[in-house]
């Protein structure tokens, strides 16, 4: 089967949304209970090595506070390593009541993910290379397994997610070196419920740091790309409509859709309160489209995730900054602050909050000279949070509102600095250009005032979001390394939400109004095209395509569900022969089909032992050690 193919099977997804009658045809469910989650993306490469093994904990909770466990180094098994490898098993459910973990060693996140929040136990598995993480794993730690959104339900009792976790360490050998990693990790920066709040300072960093990299967690924040601006839920309270898509708080029972201030996202790193670089957010699809405001079952609660998971659904992959440019500044005296800089969303009752977010640093230092001056040259990017361009074509006529809302914001910049060095001075730039654009769609008929009303509310939205960067070193006018990244995120979500009057929610028959049924379409992609050179060397490319199609109707009379139709396809490739494709197909929350291989070599997929097909930052050390 191939990837047009599966897309193809997948019919559901491309049905117009224009008549609601016809996306809501009766249907029926067939969804059998889900054991295990079937994942598209690719296992982490290894060598053919046997690796020395250590077990983080087994069967372990992951909670508020933070589950404890210690790391013992593997014995008969030092370092360098070819590779390390973090293997996780996890198992929840909704009664888990937790959104998203996270897992630490001595502060450092090494893990950060959302839940599938499963009507049934599921399972999943998640992997992550460690290898740039190497230097925490030489010595003893201390760990932590926290919870990151996590509340008891009614009867006072609390379940978790659970997780058995292992450390593999691939020893080196002839044809698989083990690379040059960091020489230093530092956590920067954790704003985790239950964790060390905010920005940390840093007043044991060394004075002799060549090259600097910060890995930028940032991506949990339900919709933010669905949120309007405080003058536009002013003009159109019909936007605040219970059958609107979103979730705009975390809890229970969650306010109405209405977040602001707008539908903008990114990450400025700020050294020592100077911008460093900026890291764009993944549109990722959160498991709920819709709230859940008491007894009776939301037809749009968890819906997307099941039996396979969407882009990122079930893990976070870091987004790396370069802030060599600023090596010289964090090489001075003193204490310094590494910070990650978002717009805080508040939902339309001034309640603020702000995603879970982490940073690591990671230093490669100069052995040959304890300290090294130099200083930042140029710096074009703008202090403070960006303004994006909102434009409001939305029209109102009586009960009726039409009309399109677009969000646009392109941000350029290029940061210099250099460093003298035990083998001369070492200049370094970075340049990134960024574009993007939200268009959405509404059609909506509701009445805020009038319980009499059945409301309607159709959005449909259209993102593009696109970031390229350019690292560049170079000494004495000769280059060392480059590195080009572009990152694309495509959304296209399409949803209608109706509603219908209940009393569910009042002792004394009081009549409110909640969604009842609808339908939910989405287009989601990740695209990843790199380049890295190195003098004297074949630069190595690589090309990550992955894509989730899925679609979900509620029968707003009967109840009748579709469950979760998806198809999620993975590609990658580069060009030293890796190839790695896989789909999975569901219909009416079941698995379907799966196929791996399609368009590689033999129909087989094989990636070499030292790429990252998961689209997590590679530092090509392993090709020249």
């Amino acid at each position: 089967m191939s990837i047009e193919s599966a897309r193809q099977r997948l019919t559901q997804a491309t049905l117009p949304v224009a008549v609601l009658a016809a996306l809501l045809a009766p249907c029926i469910a067939t969804a059998s209970p889900q054991v295990a989650i079937e994942r598209a993306g690719p296992p982490v490469p290894t060598p053919h090595t046997q690796p020395c093994e250590v077990q983080l904990f087994s069967n372990a909770p992951f909670d508020t506070p933070a589950t404890g466990f210690v790391f013992t180094p593997p014995a008969n098994c030092p370092g360098p390593w070819a590779k390390v490898v973090l293997s996780v098993d996890l198992s929840g459910s909704r009664d888990a009541r937790t959104r998203g973990i996270a897992l630490a060693l001595d502060d450092v996140t090494l893990f950060v993910g959302p839940t599938p929040d499963t009507a049934q136990p599921a399972q999943w598995h998640v992997e992550r290379d460690l290898t740039d993480y190497s230097v925490l794993f030489k010595q003893p730690g201390n760990g932590a397994l926290t919870a990151l959104r996590a509340f008891r339900d009614i009867g006072g009792s609390s379940t978790h997610v659970t997780g058995s976790a292992t450390l593999r360490f691939y020893p080196p050998r002839a044809g698989n070196p083990a690379p040059r990693v960091p020489d230093a990790v530092f956590p920067t920066y954790a704003n985790q419920l239950g964790g060390p709040p905010g920005v940390k300072d840093l007043a044991s960093l060394p004075h002799n740091i060549e090259r600097a990299y910060l890995d930028v967690t940032a991506n949990d924040e339900s919709f933010w790309y669905n949120c309007i601006t405080p003058a536009m839920a002013q003009a159109h309270p019909t936007l605040i409509s219970s059958v609107a898509l979103g979730l705009s708080q975390r809890g229970i029972y969650p306010a109405e859709q209405g977040c602001l201030p707008h539908s903008y996202s990114d990450v400025l790193v700020t050294v020592d309160g100077t911008p460093a670089g900026v890291a764009p957010v993944f549109p990722w699809l959160p498991t709920h489209f819709s709230i859940n405001s008491g007894p009776r079952r939301s037809p749009f609660w968890n819906v997307v995730d099941t039996p396979t998971d969407s882009a990122q659904s079930l893990d976070f992959v870091p987004y790396r900054v370069d802030v060599t440019p600023f090596a010289a500044i964090l090489n001075e005296a003193g204490t310094h602050q590494v910070a990650l800089n978002m717009t805080a969303h508040s939902d339309i009752n001034d309640q603020w909050f702000l995603a879970p977010s982490t940073a690591n640093l990671l230093v490669y230092l100069d052995p040959g000279k304890s300290r090294l001056p130099g200083a930042v040259t140029f710096n074009s990017l703008p202090a403070g949070l960006p303004a994006p361009a909102v434009s409001d074509g939305l029209v109102q006529d009586g009960n009726l509102l039409d009309g399109r809302v677009g969000t646009r914001l392109d941000r350029n910049f290029e940061i210099r600095g250099y460093v003298d060095t035990s083998r001369g001075r070492i200049e370094s730039s970075v340049t990134q250009q960024s574009s993007f654009q939200n268009v959405r769609q509404f059609h909506v008929k509701d009445d805020p005032a009038d319980h009499n009303d059945q409301p309607y509310y159709r959005e449909d939205l259209w993102l593009q979001s696109t970031t390229q960067s350019t690292s560049r070193r170079t000494r004495n006018g000769t280059l060392l390394s480059e590195d080009q990244v572009q990152a694309s995120y495509p959304l296209e979500l399409h949803y209608i939400g109706a509603g219908r009057l209940t009393d569910w929610y009042s002792e004394e028959g009081t009549l409110d109004v909640d969604l009842f049924g609808g339908s939910v379409n989405v287009h989601q992609q990740r695209q990843l095209d790199v380049t890295h050179s190195r003098h004297g060397l074949q630069p190595y490319t690589t090309q990550l395509r992955e894509e989730f199609e899925g679609n979900h109707r509620v029968d707003p009379d009967t109840d009748a569900d579709s469950n979760w139709h998806a198809a999620h396809t993975f590609m990658f490739s580069d060009n030293r022969g890796s190839c790695y494709q896989k789909a999975v197909l569901t219909r009416n929350g079941s698995l379907d089909e799966t196929a791996t291989g399609m368009g590689c070599p033999n129909g087989t997929n094989h990636v070499r032992w030292y790429a990252h097909p998961d689209g997590s930052a590679d530092g090509l050390s392993w090709q020249r050690p």
